[in-house]
């Protein structure tokens, strides 16, 4: 069984102090602006601060946190989400059903219409490939970062 992680790396040292600070007066700066336009709205304004709390969580999370996973067992190739160590089921993608592999622009050429997924991070050196496979009689398209292992196998499966 092959398994693969993808992950943007950790802030390391003096970026990971930045970081922080930044995420500190992101939050500073959002109480004082929501406080200051409180006196026009009134309540609203702290509605509007909890939603722009949760957009600076879901920023953090889905830079520093997100990762996918892949694991391939020879027939299927299984992509998950991982938030550190949960793991959230996304699509099988069955090795026999690939139609076929490239570039996103060229499977959306070749599939009009076809739903498009992606587990990919953007700082994550792996050239991504995009993968054409029949998902319960509809083709979709899983847009992937796969080493160079994993590219064969995929790749073995479009010439079958």
């Amino acid at each position: 069984m092959l398994e693969q992680r993808v992950e943007n790396p950790a802030p390391s040292g003096l970026k990971g102090v930045a970081l922080i600070a930044l995420v500190a007066a992101a939050v500073l700066a959002g109480s004082n602006f929501f406080y200051f336009i409180g006196q026009w709205i009134g309540t609203a304004s702290s509605i509007l601060f909890l939603l722009y709390g949760a957009l600076v969580a879901w920023l953090l999370l889905d830079r520093y946190v997100l990762k996918f996973i892949y694991t391939c067992d020879g027939n299927c190739l299984r992509v998950c989400r991982a938030y550190g160590n949960r793991e959230r089921f996304m699509a099988d993608v069955w090795l026999n059903g690939v139609q076929a592999c490239g570039t996103l622009d060229d499977m959306r050429r070749r599939f009009p219409g076809a739903k498009v997924q992606r587990a990919t991070k953007r700082e994550c050196p792996l050239e991504p490939l995009a993968v054409a496979y029949n998902d319960a009689g509809r083709t979709a398209i899983m847009v992937l970062q796969p080493n160079e292992e994993l590219r064969k196998i995929i790749v073995k499966a479009v010439k079958r």
